[in-house]
């Protein structure tokens, strides 16, 4: 036999022994496939990784006493321990992703070092001249697990470390990082178990975010968070009732102008007309530094989100000099402004307004509802980070996707646990409020989450001294919600309409000039006249084109919406 291919043979043999040793254990693995039925997991003592971002103020101390609750619940469940990766906000992506990069180089070099053993033993068999090769028969053998006697005498299984090259569940952040995730293979598809025994979280998770977090199968699962605000419409009681107005016939600001008019005529001592200077609600200019909402970012180009739009129904920017709603509104504001019957915003003491817009959540209302007549004004508006923000996915070097979706799935449906995570050790760092059993105190301040990345936040509480009930308002938040029209759409400034764009902006910038410098009257006048004038426009026509040879932002965003929802 020829020494040195015999030599190279043992060495290889004794690189991919070594390697094999700091991967697993014969019998210690469980197949990492899709499974519809997760019960159907082999029943071993299993340790899985859990990675999530955290404050800075959290204490290496206070982690591990978090994990070991969170194992005295996984264990006993699901005989599975977790180790728990609390990652510093700052730090968390580049951790997931270097964690990813060096599992994928140890992969490589332990496929490069097989495919090197089976090219030696060929070159090894041909040397000697045998010409059949040796079948050798395998036999999978499982270990029985590993055992030791605690501090109590009592025998408990010995959880099994962490291989090498495992990982498990951790946090994907963002709507880029989902996709790149999909596209690099770096996660595992999780529809046979959502059809399977994790089909519960289908009525623990919002719809719409399942809906929008399948990118050609489901691949990770949202958080369930209340999404945006509410604009609400506050209508003075007393004072419609006083000057018997209809309040029915008062729900939307436009509706409302008479009535302030004639509050202010009224010239009552404490009251102002209307809260505020308003914009058209849903208005979103489309400016060379991206969508803004913004008055003081104002562009000619813009688009309007109302209530029946969603991410799937195609939401086109034109003129905003051509949508009724946004003159009507600048032509009434206007008009109230040089009456003296806008306020700034804010209301002294002893002092109470006619109109108004606030922004908030539904716990809002109980501030206002017993003085004011409250319309909804505007629904809140679901954006990418409220769905995409804060995702648990299984990496495709998950010890088993069975084992890890059941712990995803618990963390979403059960209060022990999902409080565990977010609030740490009972007893150590909360504890139930001896005051109110509905709600928990804290006892420590070194373990330090936020609440939207560590799960369904329904599934614990809001805050300490919050109860579980303060999370019903959200969720009608949820149900009102509708999700902007550009969810998935990036971006519509490129290269070659950037410079586009800052004509437009110029040239928005002057038309605002023009309308600041008239009065209500000269504004209404000169309507008809911007209209006729921007028809002539090249930098907006260019903008608004939607054409093949169109490169504006119109033809940006048609193209994106033919490509993701062809009809």
């Amino acid at each position: 036999m020829n020494k040195k291919l015999l030599s190279l043979f043992l060495a290889i043999m004794m690189v991919l022994s070594m390697l094999a040793g700091c991967s697993s254990k014969s019998g210690e693995d469980e197949t990492v496939e899709a499974s519809a039925d997760t019960e159907e997991s082999s029943r071993i003592s299993m340790t899985l990784t859990l990675w999530i971002p955290t404050s800075e103020n959290t204490t290496e101390e206070a982690v591990l006493a978090a994990q070991d609750y969170i194992n005295s619940l996984t264990q006993a469940k699901f005989d599975t321990a977790i180790e728990l990766h609390a990652i510093p906000e700052d730090e968390y992506q580049d951790a997931i992703d270097e964690r990813m990069a060096e599992i994928a180089a140890k992969k490589e070099e332990e496929a490069l070092a097989e495919e090197a053993a089976r090219e030696a033993a060929k070159a090894l068999k041909e040397q000697d001249g045998e010409a059949e090769e040796t079948e050798t028969e395998e036999t999978e053998t499982e270990e029985d697990e590993e055992t030791f006697v605690n501090e109590l005498g009592i025998t408990v299984v010995k959880y099994p470390e962490v291989e090498d090259t495992q990982m498990d569940i951790f946090l994907v952040r963002g709507y880029e990082n989902y996709t790149r995730y999909i596209e690099e293979a770096a996660i595992q598809q999780l529809d046979a178990e959502l059809s399977g025994t994790s089909k519960i979280l289908k009525t623990y998770i919002y719809p719409t975010f399942l809906t929008l977090a399948n990118q050609g199968g489901t691949y990770a699962i949202p958080n369930n968070r209340p999404v945006g605000e509410y604009e609400y419409l506050l209508v003075n009681k007393e004072l419609v009732e006083k000057y018997d107005y209809d309040s029915e016939n008062l729900n939307v600001l436009l509706k409302c102008e008479d009535f302030i008019k004639d509050i202010g005529y009224q010239n009552l001592d404490g009251v102002i007309p209307l809260l505020d200077w308003y914009n058209d609600s849903g208005i979103v200019y489309w400016t060379a530094d991206g969508w803004s909402t913004d008055r003081d970012d104002f562009s000619l180009l813009g688009s309007k989100i109302i209530a029946t739009s969603n991410y799937n129904v195609k939401c086109m920017p034109k003129s905003v000099i051509s949508t009724p709603t946004w003159t009507n509104t600048m032509l009434m504001m206007k008009g109230l402004d040089e009456l003296g019957y806008i306020g700034d915003g804010t209301v002294g003491e002893g002092e109470k307004f006619a109109v108004g817009i606030v922004k908030g959540t539904p716990e809002i209302l109980e501030q206002y509802e017993d003085e004011y007549y409250v319309n909804i004004h505007r629904v809140p508006v679901a954006q990418p980070e409220d769905i995409y923000g804060n995702m648990f996915a299984v990496s495709t070097y998950s010890k088993s996707l069975a084992r890890s979706m059941e712990i995803i799935t618990y963390l979403n449906t059960d209060n022990e646990l999902r409080t565990a995570l977010q609030y740490g050790a009972e007893g150590v760092h909360w504890q139930i409020d001896p005051e109110n059993e509905d709600t928990i105190v804290a006892l420590s301040d070194d373990y330090q989450m936020d609440i939207y990345t560590t799960g369904n936040v329904y599934m614990t509480y809001p805050a300490y001294g919050k109860t579980m009930a303060d999370w019903d308002y959200a969720k009608q938040q949820n149900l009102d919600s509708i999700v902007t029209p550009y969810l998935t759409f990036d971006t519509y400034i490129t290269e070659e309409n950037a410079e586009m764009l800052a004509e437009l902006d110029k040239l928005s910038a002057d038309i605002m000039k023009q309308i600041d410098g008239m009065s209500a009257a000269e504004f209404k006048e000169a309507i008809s006249q911007f209209k006729k004038d921007l028809k002539d426009s090249e930098v907006l026509n260019a903008a608004i084109d939607v054409t093949d040879a169109g490169y504006g932002p119109c033809a940006v965003y048609n193209k994106y919406f033919s490509e993701e929802y062809p009809s």
